[in-house]
């Protein structure tokens, strides 16, 4: 999904635009001098209509958290679940939660204190009585928005942690790369973008996971390039694996699981297989295509597919496999494995 999010201005800098929106009210005109409670008023209604345009702008163009929760407790897999695990494990779905709350507070607060200075205003009589609940009036909007200077700051960082996160449409054909560390994932599908104009890759997150679009046949595939996953259980994983985990588990159409015979990576082979059994749990009835790196250093007598991101090996190989996975899902054949096989 796309969130276009302005930028959240700092609780100082929201108050020095709300101020100075209430200075340049100004009396055009001697006969509208007379009328100092209409100034006041206009005054203190600037001020607040700032603040609270701006907080419910933040409120709106953020991530709706009712959705997320939605897609996390119906649990089901999906686009919705994967955004939930992802911002949970980026930021923190409750924080944001409570962050988009307490502006909410701020608004109704902020709200509030326009009613009740504006009727005082209405009852003075002088100048100065005016002035005094102006300034009342400043002064207490003023702790409002400094309370919400840490939900501010917060929201500013997981801003730009939501650039960072392209867009999945909700029915696009998600290819995931996943194996244990250093295995040549990223090579992977860098050899498969050489020459093709229409690779992008995207950060994810901060912790590594990337992604990119690669066209074939005038149809784009999501290549989602996850960290290293180790073969441990789910509750030693860090923050990257559990990333990795996700995508696979609700993102993935297909899934390209590479291992490194050669043991360049630093872990064993049958460590590598032992995860490959785990994730072939994790993605039944998915697409799985296994494929052995390094070839140019080792090569075994298997059914895996056989490449060598240094050298090439077996990029036309795998660009058929995708071609195929293309076309099954053009001829409405389904993700299952019977569709398009298993690769092995």
């Amino acid at each position: 999904m796309k969130w276009t999010i302005p930028t959240v201005l700092a609780a100082q800098e929201l108050l020095d635009k709300a101020f100075r929106a209430s200075a340049r009210i100004r009396p055009p005109s001697p006969a509208e001098r007379r009328n100092l409670a209409g100034i006041y008023l206009s005054k203190i209604g600037a001020v607040s209509g700032v603040i609270q345009s701006k907080l419910s702008t933040y409120v709106r163009r953020f991530p709706s958290v009712n959705y997320l929760e939605v897609g996390h407790s119906e649990g089901e897999k999906g686009v919705a679940r994967f955004y939930y695990d992802l911002f949970d494990l980026t930021f923190g779905v409750d924080r944001m939660k409570k962050a988009l709350g307490n502006l909410n507070w701020g608004i109704r607060k902020v709200r509030e204190l326009e009613s009740t200075h504006t009727k005082q205003l209405k009852r003075a009589r002088t100048k100065e009585e005016m002035e005094k609940i102006r300034s009342a009036f400043f002064g207490r909007v003023s702790s409002v928005v400094e309370r919400l200077s840490p939900d501010l700051e917060f929201l500013a960082s997981v801003r730009e942690e939501l650039k960072r996160m392209p867009d999945i449409e909700k029915d696009a054909v998600v290819v995931v790369v996943a194996g244990a560390p250093n295995v040549g994932k990223s090579s992977l599908i860098n050899m498969l973008s050489s020459g093709n104009s229409a690779i992008a890759s995207y950060p994810f997150t901060t912790k590594g996971i990337f992604l990119g679009h690669l066209e074939i046949n005038r149809k784009r595939l999501v290549l989602v390039d996850t960290p290293g996953l180790l073969d441990r259980p789910d509750w030693e994983r860090n923050p990257a694996e559990k990333k990795a985990l996700s995508a696979l588990e609700n993102l993935a159409s297909a899934v390209i699981f590479i291992l490194d015979p050669s043991e360049q990576c630093g872990f064993p082979i049958q460590a590598q297989e032992s995860l490959l059994e785990h994730v072939e749990g994790e993605v039944m009835g998915v697409p799985l295509l296994v494929v052995e790196n390094k070839v140019d250093l080792l090569s075994r007598e298997t059914d895996n597919m056989q490449v060598s991101c240094k050298t090439g090996e077996g990029t036309k190989a795998i660009m058929e496999w995708l071609k195929e996975l293309v076309g099954a899902g053009e001829e409405g054949r389904g993700n299952g494995e019977e569709a398009i096989g298993d690769g092995r």
